[in-house]
């Protein structure tokens, strides 16, 4: 008989508490009535980041520059190997229609959604992965604009190796937002004007609470916590962006009548 040195149970999923929905709520109705005022005061607020928001492309260069040639590398050669996989998914789904019954075709058309809006969290550590594969696989999916949002890490902006990944990933827009105020930006488009059609990434429950309740105006992934990251990202991948290819924001098969 086998047996167990550790076993690992089954934790209880707790829903959301009270607290968190009425944060997050006030949070998401004083955004959206204010805009872009609203999301630098929380910024100031919550993050204590009183610097600029999108960062220009100068501002990554030089934030980035005197990384370790090792750390580089490591980022190229992670991306590469999420975009060349991702291409390869995506060549595996293809358009087709087919004629049911006399006069009946079905069919299916996978178009990129416009804009795809990637949470990066920071908080202690630098979570570069959830940048590439986030970023990089929505690239493959043909999605126009990426619009990245990351936490200031330490006062500094966002940390160095994210921005890197970013960059590398091919992020169109960066924005220095964290938490509820950056999901909100990313979909209501501010900073950007791309409204996102699509949330992807991580948080804790703040976050994952904010993307709840945008679900609907803006698709996204799943509802993953601060550990949710790694089994999110690299068991569903299919699911994640065969919505981003779709048509629309959320229908994936395209049906029509021919001849009737």
């Amino acid at each position: 008989m086998p047996s167990y040195i550790k076993k690992a149970g089954k934790p209880p999923v707790a829903p959301q508490s009270d607290e968190t929905r009425w944060v997050v709520a006030e949070m998401l109705a004083e955004i959206e009535k204010r805009g872009e005022e609203a999301v630098r005061d929380y910024a100031r607020k919550l993050d204590q980041w009183n610097g600029e928001i999108v960062v220009t492309p100068e501002e990554i260069e030089r934030r980035t520059r005197d990384l370790p040639p090792t750390v580089k590398q490591d980022i190229h050669f992670a991306t590469e190997r999420v975009f060349r996989f991702a291409l390869a998914q995506r060549s595996s789904v293809r358009d087709f229609e087919t004629e049911v019954v006399d006069g009946l075709v079905a069919g299916q058309k996978l178009v990129p959604v416009n804009c795809a809006g990637c949470y990066v969290p920071t908080g202690r550590y630098a979570h570069i992965a959830s940048a590439y594969m986030s970023i990089a696989t929505a690239k493959a999916a043909g999605v126009q604009t990426v619009v990245a949002a990351s936490t200031p890490y330490k006062g500094e902006g966002i940390h160095p190796y994210v921005l890197y990944a970013m960059k590398a990933a091919g992020a169109d827009v960066v924005l220095t937002l964290g938490g509820v105020q950056a999901i909100a930006a990313l979909a209501f488009g501010l900073f950007s004007g791309k409204p996102a059609d699509i949330l992807i990434g991580p948080g804790n429950k703040y976050v994952a609470e904010a993307k709840r309740v945008l679900f609907g105006q803006v698709g996204i992934d799943v509802l993953a916590g601060p550990t949710g990251s790694a089994s999110s990202r690299m068991t569903r991948p299919i699911r994640r962006w065969s919505r981003a290819i779709s048509s629309g924001r959320r229908s994936t098969v395209q049906n029509r009548r021919r001849g009737s």
